[in-house]
């Protein structure tokens, strides 16, 4: 069996006739008949019925149907990245990352994507709370390793691992020696402020506005730029700062500690580029964190 023939039975499959399949395939239909007749005689099962209504899929097809699917999908993606190893993978990758990450994810993935594209020369710079996205919006970078939430309308991501939600809790705070507390509990909290260039998304987000029908915390102290600040602010004002649960394997000012968060989805670290922006290094930089996360996590 060679990989027409399961291209032309696919389409055969999918067209529901031979005569559409044939003209999808740019070929004659009696050479598509012929190109199926050959595979089900080397499988040994009919995999196509005819009749007036069209071209259906027995029970064999349907199975046969469903594995001939992946293959091609494996293929077709085992051909895209060797045309970017041989040929594609030459150039300049940009790389955003914000930290601090899981298990320090992007030195694994960093690893991973200049030692399979070597002839890449990638850079990378650390993404904030106030820039967060937008350089890669903008176009300053071509991937980012992040948390979400990022611009669904003009980004792409693929997620690589989830976080436990958690706060920062001052001491001498109700919540400080609880091993976990239920998010409810949170929503009448003092939270500390962000400054106004963080994306209103990603504030939104983490100060859990959502759970509150929409409505916005009550926010005591000055508000901060960077995770430093806003920690800092917590120990000052006794206010509470959401946050990833990975910051308690951080040093954290003395005073401070990260408690879990119940009953919440997790946090999301994604691997992100520009929507549309397919078939290039940013998008194998993304797959490649795909594979790296699920081996190192």
């Amino acid at each position: 069996m060679e990989l027409r023939h399961f291209r032309y039975f696919v389409a055969v499959a999918e067209e529901g006739s031979f005569t559409r399949a044939a003209a999808r395939l740019h070929v004659s239909q009696p050479t598509l008949s012929q190109q199926v007749r050959e595979l089900e005689q080397r499988v040994g099962a009919t995999l196509l019925t005819r009749d007036p209504a069209g071209t259906r899929l027995t029970a064999a097809g349907e199975v046969f149907y469903d594995r001939i699917r992946v293959v091609l999908r494996a293929v077709e993606e085992a051909s895209r990245e060797a045309r970017h190893v041989a040929g594609a993978g030459e150039g300049t990758l940009r790389v955003g990352v914000s930290l601090p990450l899981p298990d320090e994810l992007h030195i694994s993935v960093l690893s991973a994507f200049t030692t399979a594209y070597p002839r890449v020369r990638t850079s990378w710079r650390q993404v904030g709370l106030t820039d967060f996205d937008r350089p890669l919006v903008n176009g300053e970078l071509d991937a980012a390793i992040m948390f979400l939430p990022v611009d669904p309308e003009r980004l792409t991501w693929e997620p690589l691992v989830s976080v436990p939600r958690a706060l920062a809790v001052p001491l001498g705070h109700a919540f400080w020696d609880a091993g976990s507390v239920p998010y409810t509990d949170v929503l009448g909290e003092a939270l500390v402020p962000t400054v106004s260039s963080v994306p209103e998304r990603l504030t939104r987000w983490w100060h859990l506005n959502e759970q509150r029908n929409n409505e916005a915390p009550r926010l005591v102290g000055q508000p901060g730029g960077t995770p430093d600040e806003l920690l800092i602010a917590v120990r000052l004002n006794g206010a509470l700062c959401p946050g990833p649960d990975n910051f308690r394997a951080t040093p954290l000012p003395s005073g401070i500690r990260m408690v879990r968060m119940t009953g919440l989805c997790p946090a999301q670290v994604v691997a992100v580029r520009r929507t549309g922006d397919d078939g290039g290094l940013a998008e194998a930089f993304c797959r490649l964190a795909v594979r790296t996360a699920a081996g190192v996590l």
